[in-house]
């Protein structure tokens, strides 16, 4: 397992460095990203699965190379950054409403409510993030927490993708059983942040009313001292 991570590793690195010999900007691999993400609804559409499996795993492959691409340069591309967001939202729409088109009688009402819960997910966990951010606040993440988010993230949502694209009829239960999984995760994302960001609102507001006190008793002992 350690090898074939290394292995992946050393893979990708080797790939971005070639890209970047080649001009190949973040930015481009991201727009790229986007064109195969929307592709997948003409494609379920017209009846072409396995196509369309095959462009959520190109379309993976290229969001990954172009983050390897920024760290290869060096710096982050502030459009590759803000282009970013918008990627998973338009695969998964894109996916999600080729399903609908693809069947619409039995896959329209999973694959609203699947978009509905995964952007709500998402705009939560961007919300903590630039909240922590902001405040300075470190998070511990233990291995139940990484293995929910890589079952609810980016790993999680390409095999369910793929799974989608290649065995459409399942997805009325896949879709459900995804969406449900990652409410889950939501109610205890939103409790969890929720009572952390209070903690530290309230250690903020006890420091900051600590500092005037201790100002007014220097002020105190200097008068008496003169």
């Amino acid at each position: 397992m350690f090898r074939l991570h290394r292995f992946r590793h050393t893979f990708m690195a080797w790939a971005a460095h070639q890209l970047v010999a080649w001009r190949v900007s973040p930015a481009g691999l991201a727009l790229s990203a986007i064109a195969l993400g929307i592709a997948t609804m003409p494609l379920l559409y017209a009846r072409q699965p396995l196509l369309a499996a095959l462009f959520v795993v190109l379309y993976r492959l290229l969001s990954m190379l172009s983050g390897w691409v920024s760290m290869a340069l060096g710096h982050f591309d502030a459009r590759q950054r803000y282009l970013r967001p918008f990627m998973e939202i338009v695969l998964i729409l894109s996916v999600m409403g080729g399903l609908s088109l693809y069947q619409p009688e039995r896959l329209f009402q999973p694959a609203l409510v699947l978009v509905i819960v995964i952007l709500v997910f998402d705009l939560e966990r961007r919300l903590a993030a630039l909240l922590q951010e902001a405040q300075m606040i470190v998070v511990r993440v233990g291995g139940v927490e990484r293995l929910v988010d890589v079952a609810t993230g980016s790993v999680g949502r390409t095999l369910l993708l793929i799974a989608a694209c290649y065995w459409p009829q399942t997805f009325f239960w896949s879709g459900f059983g995804f969406a449900g999984s990652c409410l889950v995760v939501l109610i205890w994302r939103l409790i969890f942040n929720y009572r952390a960001l209070g903690r530290h609102s309230n250690a903020a507001t006890f420091a900051s009313a600590d500092v005037p006190n201790a100002t007014v008793s220097q002020g105190t002992k200097r008068q008496e001292q003169a």
